[in-house]
């Protein structure tokens, strides 16, 4: 209760950081946030919340007082940046770094449905960073895969809504990022988008296919084996398709 209140005023406070303009506190927002909701990279997995310092109905609290002003400072920011993508250490990514943390951080089901579009709109706003290499688009493209990766398995309409948008950063990251976590997150996400969407799918059966190939000759054995399951899965349902 107390740790709660605490935590939500504390929070609050480092919004006004972000309400003004070039204030230093603005970089190390998202670092608060992510001491409080450690970031835990489990491919979307039903047990996301359980390394959050804080308990799922304080997270809940939260989404509904404090997630609402992060969007705002976020979609200002992002009309006003060339191709929607904010400089590092700017309000508007620190906002978007906070409010996926958030998001990542709330059980999937509350994600999922009580905060539908505003995990839409962070994941495809995340997805954007995944060709920027800063420290910060990393871990902001991490988490945003993580979300993509819950939202697929649970059958959001918004996903084959805006495929376009979703499928086509995940083929140019998924063998070239330089973090090999990033890599394997585009992997999930693109086996998971091929095992529930797999007619939507076929728009981009070209760029897929090339993708993989590529990544199944990744220096990280991981990754490699990722990609071979993801090819695996790709061929399976064409294979189910044309039967």
């Amino acid at each position: 209760g107390g740790f709660t209140e605490a935590a939500d005023k504390f929070l609050k406070a480092l919004l006004g950081a972000l309400e003004e303009k070039d204030a230093p506190l603005t970089p190390f927002v998202p670092v608060a946030f992510q001491v409080m909701m450690p970031p835990s990279f489990d491919g979307g997995s039903e047990s996301a919340a359980s390394t959050a310092k804080l308990p799922p109905l304080a997270l809940q609290q939260l989404s509904r007082t404090v997630l609402p002003s992060l969007l705002s400072v976020a979609k200002s920011a992002a009309a006003a940046a060339p191709a929607g993508v904010c400089p590092a250490g700017s309000a508007g990514m620190a906002a978007l770094e906070s409010a996926v943390t958030l998001l990542a951080a709330l059980p999937a089901e509350v994600s999922c449905s009580d905060c539908e579009e505003e995990m839409r709109w962070c994941t495809l706003t995340a997805l954007r960073y995944l060709g920027e290499e800063s420290a910060e688009s990393r871990v902001l493209a991490a988490q945003a895969l993580q979300l993509l990766v819950r939202a697929t398995k649970r059958g959001s309409a918004w996903v084959e809504d805006d495929l376009n948008a979703v499928v086509q950063p995940l083929v140019l990251a998924c063998s070239s990022h330089s973090v090999p976590l990033v890599r394997l997150g585009c992997l999930q996400a693109l086996k998971s988008l091929t095992e529930q969407s797999q007619g939507h799918m076929l728009t981009f059966k070209r760029q897929i296919e090339q993708a993989l190939r590529k990544a199944v000759e990744d220096r990280k054995r991981e990754v490699r084996l990722l990609a071979v399951a993801c090819l695996n899965s790709w061929h399976c349902g064409m294979t189910a398709d044309r039967v």
